[in-house]
């Protein structure tokens, strides 16, 4: 798949790990957007099923974005994030995601993200963000 997917725009990614991975595509506006990644070659196993780190590293980069938005673009680092493998996404998939924000202190974010490939949930991850100074 070349450009974005249908009514999504590309993601400004800063990070420079994370722009390995992308594009990451988002729609919608904060503090409710949806984040995209279309699985290609690179993301995959010898399975051909996307590499479990890559979804990490995905969901890592969509919660990071939506805890940016949702702190008025603190600075932030994730102190933990919790993940289950639901099912297998292929090449060629779209993976989407609306982080919820499940809670917010004054140094403290708790997100949640269910990845989905057409309506069905392949990945869930639950996360804490430590904010930083800024």
């Amino acid at each position: 798949m070349s450009g974005a997917p249908q009514d999504y725009r590309e993601t400004h990614l800063v990070d420079p790990f994370e722009r390995h991975i992308g594009p990451v595509y988002e729609r919608g506006e904060a503090p409710h957007k949806t984040f995209a990644l279309v699985v290609d070659k690179r993301h995959v196993n010898m399975r051909d099923i996307i590499h479990g780190g890559m979804l990490m590293t995905f969901a890592d980069a969509a919660l990071g974005q939506a805890v940016w938005d949702v702190t008025d673009r603190a600075p932030s680092v994730t102190l933990n994030m919790q993940s289950q493998f639901l099912k297998p996404a292929k090449e060629g998939d779209l993976i989407e995601v609306t982080p919820q924000l499940m809670r917010k202190t004054k140094s403290l974010v708790f997100m949640r993200g269910d990845f989905q490939v057409r309506g069905e949930t392949v990945f869930a991850v639950t996360s804490v963000w430590k904010l930083l100074g800024r």
